[in-house]
């Protein structure tokens, strides 16, 4: 077994109270559970408007005992960051080959028992009304479900909302999730386009 930040025996419990004690101190809360009958699914998460984002989810997955996966660009991983991000949960990705990524990423889902990937749909903290399909397409080839998280700032939630089964209809789908997170205000709202 390969132990990340949020499965280290002694550290993860230790980073458990300090995630619920730092929410607590800045009036932010996790509403919902995890899904106890999914292993795996893809979890997207939006709004996405600040670099304090990440802080407020790796709290929030802490709280909720997930232990997630995410991509990253692989030249980051040099040296001692390149351990980090892994012990973090962090996989290596070549952004130039896109549709082999979603490939590999299903081979992975294929491959484990349990299995969370956590991908921002917008792509990136400025505003941008395209949000990237890669997380759709990721779901239905592996044939798991979204489930879809939400932070808003206006009631200081990091919200889980539930899951989603991915249609054939992506435009359908898609117009969804952005009509659901549209009522969501980031941390900057200024950075969500609508």
């Amino acid at each position: 077994m390969r132990y990340t930040l949020f499965s280290t025996p002694l550290l993860t419990p230790l980073l458990r109270i300090f995630s619920k004690i730092i929410l607590k101190v800045i009036r932010w809360r996790v509403d919902g559970t995890l899904p106890k009958d999914h292993k795996k699914y893809v979890l997207i998460v939006a709004p996405h408007t600040s670099n304090w984002d990440f802080i407020l989810f790796v709290l929030a997955v802490s709280v909720l005992r997930l232990q997630p996966s995410v991509l990253i660009k692989d030249s980051l991983f040099v040296g001692p960051l390149g351990w980090f991000l892994r012990y973090c949960g962090a996989i290596p990705v070549n952004r130039k080959q896109a549709g082999s990524l979603v490939t590999y990423i299903s081979s992975i889902y294929a491959a484990q028992d349990e299995f969370v990937l956590i991908i921002t749909p917008e792509g990136t903290r400025s505003p941008n009304a395209n949000w990237k399909r890669g997380f759709h397409h990721v779901a239905t080839t592996a044939g798991v479900p979204i489930l879809v998280v939400y932070v808003d700032s206006t009631r200081r939630v990091i919200g889980v909302e539930g899951l989603m089964e991915p249609s054939d209809d992506i435009d359908s789908d898609m117009q969804t999730l952005k009509t659901f997170f549209d009522t969501k205000k980031g941390l900057k709202p200024q950075n969500y386009a609508s």
